[in-house]
């Protein structure tokens, strides 16, 4: 049997590298060879709404088979088995006759020659379920326990290694500071990011997400911008954060969001970032002073304050200065609208 230890390093080494999930999956197929048969092999990982499982990486499967990997129909056999909670891989001689009778197994695996295999359970040290890593023969010798047990020592480095978070939750720890976050993805839903706590402001439909993903459909790799503490309480604030994840898999998260203390605000107030951010957002003068209900000259002196604390010269600096260090309040989120 390979080194245990040899073997633990090398998944490590898979695990570190900068890869896409696919190439990564492939590796740790690749690197259970040595000790296991493998005629077939699959990596599955559960969407983010748990309707299914589908492969992220296939081979030696027929057409058939790969389809149903992608059905609901796979992800209810594989909570049928109990690999979404047990955390002990699974062989085919530990399946329970009934379900051997009735599940892709008799559909799929046997009719195509497999005799035996494995489903290794995907979870990471946090307790989230990521998916399945499974392998088959067409030899009926199933893998001994010594095996066995040596592949559920291995499992949460793998689970590791499958992580779709992981890219994710590395974009987070360039905001040192961050109190709160959620992913956002491309079907507009929130999901929890791992190592933060939510946060009402971030909740599913609220103006800081609303606003933080028209910054990532703008184009946006990364955007700052205030928002206030508390509706009643405008004068206290967070700061919001958007880092638009990288185009690899996980490809449903677009972007995390995460809010943290302010900084240093310079002084400005209320009105002075609440002009800003109508300013970077298109508004005239004329309108931002019909919709605040004050006079243009009212407007231009709250920008006069803000270029002072700003340190520059023009309206046009001070725009850019505060759009760049995200010293202003959004118009999505001071209740003014075009």
């Amino acid at each position: 049997m390979h080194d245990p230890a040899a073997l633990g390093a090398e998944i490590s080494t898979i695990a570190s590298r900068g890869t896409c999930l696919a190439e990564r999956a492939e590796a740790l197929l690749e690197a259970l060879r040595h000790i296991i048969a493998v005629d077939a092999a699959c990596v599955t990982l559960l969407r983010p709404d748990r309707s299914r499982q589908p492969p992220l990486y296939v081979r030696g499967y027929s057409e058939a088979m790969e389809d149903h990997l992608a059905t609901p129909e796979f992800l209810a056999n594989v909570e049928l088995v109990g690999l979404h909670r047990n955390r002990t891989p699974l062989r085919v001689v530990d399946l329970p006759a009934p379900t051997a009778a009735t599940n892709a197994w008799a559909q799929y695996m046997a009719p195509a020659g497999f005799c035996e295999g494995i489903g290794i359970p995907l979870h990471t040290g946090d307790g989230r379920y990521l998916g399945v890593l499974a392998a088959h023969t067409d030899d009926p010798t199933p893998v001994g326990d010594d095996i066995r047990d040596l592949l559920t020592g291995l499992a949460p480095l793998m689970a590791y290694a499958m992580d779709p978070m992981r890219t994710v939750s590395a974009l987070t720890g360039l905001v040192t500071d961050a109190v709160a976050g959620v992913v956002l993805t491309q079907d507009d839903t929130v999901e929890p990011l791992p190592g933060l706590p939510g946060h009402r402001l971030l909740a599913r439909g609220s103006p800081v997400l609303t606003e933080a993903a028209a910054c990532y459909a703008d184009g946006d790799s990364q955007a700052n911008f205030l928002v206030p503490r508390s509706w009643k309480d405008r004068n206290r604030y967070w700061r919001t954060t958007m880092l638009a994840c990288p185009d690899r898999p996980p490809h449903h998260a677009s972007a995390v969001v995460v809010l943290r203390p302010p900084d240093d605000l310079l002084g400005l107030g209320h009105r002075e970032l609440t002009v800003l951010g109508l300013l970077i957002a298109g508004w005239p003068t004329a309108h931002i002073a019909a919709r605040l209900q004050v006079s243009v000259l009212t407007v231009y002196a709250y920008l006069d304050e803000a270029r002072g604390k700003l340190g520059a010269r023009t309206t046009a600096a001070a725009v850019m200065r505060a759009a760049d260090r995200g010293l202003y309040l959004p118009a999505t989120l001071t209740g003014q609208r075009p």
